[in-house]
């Protein structure tokens, strides 16, 4: 049989980063074969993958589907009667793994997200330049945080500067991304 073998197949239908890849080839997919018979009716192949470092993907959310399609392989020229596949068996395989995110027993993620926000001064002189830093910290009491995301509206008079961030208070929760 020849076996193709994909990782985080969902993720390439959809244009996205695969997330897990070959160890030995670091592609999201592998071909295999693998040679049956009546002495030997089961066959094993193992391969070593890996999931990327945290930081170069975000979606920890969806499964990584890994996906087995099989079809028989040409035919050796020693064969008088070549084997056929069932036509009832499907040749198509998926099975779906999750990342561990530290969210409990239902792997279901429940934060508790709470935000506050101050300026550094308290009144602004009209037609002056004024710069006005607002700073918004968030802070999750709950499970993970994941893919979130802070929407700000910005009054038509106001130009928009840029965003700061504090990468040491991202890295103090660990797991919990706010």
């Amino acid at each position: 049989l020849k076996a193709e073998l994909h990782l985080d197949w969902l993720k390439g239908t959809k244009g996205g980063v695969k997330r897990v890849l070959f160890l030995d080839t670091q592609q999201p997919q592998h071909t295999g074969l693998l040679r049956l018979g009546q002495t030997h009716p089961r066959a094993c192949l193992s391969y070593m993958i890996y999931l990327k470092e945290e930081d170069e993907f975000r979606d920890k959310l969806t499964p990584i589907a890994l996906t087995l399609n099989y079809s028989l392989a040409l035919p050796s020229p020693d064969q008088t009667l070549p084997p056929v596949l069932n036509e009832y068996s499907s040749t198509f395989l998926q099975e779906h793994a999750y990342i561990l995110l530290d969210c409990g027993d239902d792997n279901i993620c429940i934060p508790d997200l709470q935000l506050s926000a101050s300026m550094d001064r308290s009144e602004l002189v009209i037609g002056d330049d004024n710069l006005v830093m607002l700073t918004i910290t968030a802070v999750n009491q709950g499970e993970g945080a994941y893919e979130t995301e802070l929407y700000t509206l910005i009054p038509p008079e106001a130009d928009y500067i840029g965003v700061e961030r504090r990468v040491e208070a991202r890295t103090h929760n660990k797991g919990h991304n706010s």
